[in-house]
């Protein structure tokens, strides 16, 4: 009669290691640190849920002196896409997210103690795993067949049953191991899957302590669930005991669509006697659609896609403070209280956490990324608009780079000021802010430039522009720059103030002769403050644009 050990042997005859080999093999970290993972499959871009995940991973770890490693969890081979995993390695750099170890180095190159790093690489191991489950009975050959699975479901649900594969309702599960070898033998010893024999029933509930949800009671797992595929390879449950055991994970921080997989998650750690991870289970990032609820779609929204934050101008300390607003509702009135401080120095809590779902809200996100770029310097917002530019407008940064010191001195009006009006919103407001002050964009300027006001005809146009560059003075203050223009204006017809514009006998006002300098010298109705526009151009480049009508 074969036992059960001896059934374990012939399922996995090349596998000699044992779990208390591992065990040492991978000891407890020095001085047990707080130990968080991101674990992403490489199945395509980062999503913004993703990105989500690795910051409150990493900075719950910083929080408590400890670590965050990178797992690719790319057990699923059919949904994986070459090359997704250093596509999100580098997005994550470019929101600073880097991690102690992981297959961070260069090309891929695995550093830290506690790999492979990549589960397709962890093969041997999950089958160590495996075969001590086997041998102890508690996990066993099946190899029900699509049709045999639909079937059992349909007729558990015609029957009003709990459907899913437990007790009778499992072909396998109570078979000797002589019966499974029996089976085994005659299906020419190809890998069936492996299914976790569950000890737990429906009548029961477990309790536990989530660090997000906090105490929360669920029906104990009943199902016996696949544990390894036939391809070898485990499922996410076998592969999260499994990694997160030898990685000396302390804490999981995840998506709430593995709630309800938690009672599952405890059974897999107590068949092997160890003490499961805390738990964190944060709600997806969601958006209203036709006044109802949803998560942020890959398919659906192109926000899911933190490439779509770099290519409409965001910055990513801006999302990442956004991200911070959604994991812990008391961080706004934190950088009230500390505007000095970097948003890194907030402390958040898991027990803040949104558990309902926190809205994407673009006003919001546009209005942190506004004040983010309104508190750089000059310099730095020249510098990094300047490296946003030499990806996304290479035109408008060989201008930026050939010009940099006339570039920051348009860049820097009214910043910083008491009317400072915070144009920059996004990187991508510095091309429409500083474009027309490039001689270079001049011809294409003029041929989009709007209509000049109506009641400043042509030929008004060209003897008002010829005076004023012979005369215009920039050297006083705004106010005696502005007096000037009302002056010269009266020669024309122009009002100088609405009081004597309602007297009458004007064609216009100053006004319209300040819309008629905008438009000519910028090519724009909307710019910023006309009298520091003029003097960042220079008198040379104002009397050439002047008189160029």
């Amino acid at each position: 009669m074969t036992t059960r050990a001896e059934l374990a042997d012939i399922l996995f005859p090349d596998t000699t290691e044992t779990v208390e080999s591992l065990l040492q093999k991978y000891p407890d970290r020095a001085g047990n640190p707080t130990v968080t993972r991101f674990a992403p499959s490489p199945t395509g871009f980062l999503h913004l849920g993703g990105l989500f995940s690795a910051f409150i991973s990493r900075k719950y770890a910083n929080q408590k002196s400890g670590l965050t490693f990178l797992r690719i969890e790319d057990t699923d081979q059919k949904r994986e896409v070459e090359g997704a995993t250093e596509l999100l390695i580098l997005a994550l750099k470019k929101f600073g997210i880097t991690f102690a170890e992981g297959p961070i180095g260069e090309n891929g190159q695995e550093i830290g103690n506690y790999g492979p790093y990549t589960q397709s690489h962890r093969a041997d191991i999950y089958r160590v795993f495996s075969k001590k489950l086997v041998a102890q009975g508690l996990a066993y050959p099946c190899r029900m067949t699509e049709e045999e699975l639909n079937a059992t479901r349909e007729m558990q649900m015609a029957a009003k049953i709990i459907p899913g594969i437990y007790g009778k309702y499992s072909q396998r599960r109570d078979k000797t191991p002589d019966q499974l070898l029996e089976k085994f033998n005659q299906e020419n010893q190809t890998f069936p899957v492996l299914r976790f024999r569950s000890p737990g029933d429906t009548s029961k509930k477990i309790v536990f302590e989530d660090l997000i949800r906090g105490k929360i009671a669920m029906i104990d797992n009943y199902n016996d669930i696949v544990i390894i595929k036939g391809d070898g390879l485990p499922t996410y449950h076998f592969a999260h005991l499994v990694d997160d055991t030898l990685m000396r994970t302390t804490t999981v921080s995840r998506g709430e669509e593995w709630l309800t997989s938690v009672p599952l998650h405890l059974q897999l750690f107590a068949a092997f006697g160890f003490k499961a991870p805390e738990y964190a289970h944060f709600s997806a990032i969601c958006k209203l659609e036709d006044g109802k609820k949803r998560k942020l779609s890959k398919r659906k929204d192109p926000e899911a896609n933190v490439e779509y934050f770099f290519q409409e101008g965001y910055a990513p300390e801006a999302v990442l403070q956004y991200l911070l607003t959604l994991a812990d509702s008391s961080y706004e009135d934190w950088q009230k209280e500390n505007p000095d401080s970097s948003f890194l120095d907030f402390q958040f809590s898991l027990e803040k956490m949104n558990v309902a779902g926190p809205l994407f809200d673009f006003v919001k996100i546009q209005n942190i990324n506004n004040n983010y770029l309104s508190l750089l310097s000059t310099a730095e917002l020249y510098a990094q608009g300047l490296g946003r530019a030499e990806k996304y407008s290479p035109e408008l940064a060989d201008l930026m780079k050939k010009y940099p010191d006339y570039t920051q001195q348009a860049l820097n009006i009214e910043r910083h000021t008491e009317k400072d009006p915070k144009r920059f919103t996004l990187y991508t407001d510095i091309s429409k802010n500083i474009l027309f002050f490039y001689d270079e964009e001049r011809e294409n300027l003029k041929t989009q430039k709007p209509d000049f006001p109506e009641n400043i005809p042509l030929e008004t146009r060209k003897a008002f522009a010829q005076e004023y560059a012979e005369n215009f003075d920039l050297s006083g203050d705004v106010l005696t720059w502005f007096d000037q223009l009302k002056e010269i204006g009266k020669k024309y017809g122009f009002a100088g103030n609405n009081a004597e514009f309602k007297q009458g006998g004007f064609i216009g006002k100053v006004g319209d002769l300040a819309m008629f300098l905008r438009i000519q010298l910028c090519g724009a109705k909307q710019t910023p403050d006309l009298f520091s526009v003029m003097k960042v151009m220079g008198r040379e480049r104002v009397v050439s644009r002047l008189t160029d009508i």
